[in-house]
């Protein structure tokens, strides 16, 4: 880097060390980490419902979209193959 990038970021270094002063975390949650940390058997990951109702729509959703895609499709194949006059039309 050259020499005035290197100025910059000094002074906004110094800026942020005399407008941030550093907080101490409660004990109870210093604590709590660490169990969760620590301990093997502790879940990474907490489910607090099963489904949530927006995965929900979006299954139905993408299920709505799915049929109307295969419906359009079809109906596209049928109108090309009697265009082509390869089934006749009844």
């Amino acid at each position: 880097m050259d020499n005035s990038q290197t100025s910059d970021f000094e002074a906004i270094e110094k800026m942020m060390v005399s407008s941030l002063q550093p907080v101490n975390p409660r004990p109870e949650f210093v604590e709590g980490l660490h169990r969760r940390l620590t301990d093997p058997m502790s879940p990474t990951v907490r489910f607090t419902r099963r489904f949530s109702s927006q995965f929900l729509l979006l299954v139905l959703a993408t299920l709505l979209s799915g049929v109307i895609f295969f419906l359009t499709a079809s109906r596209v194949i049928i109108s090309l193959v009697r265009e082509f006059k390869l089934v006749n039309p009844r």
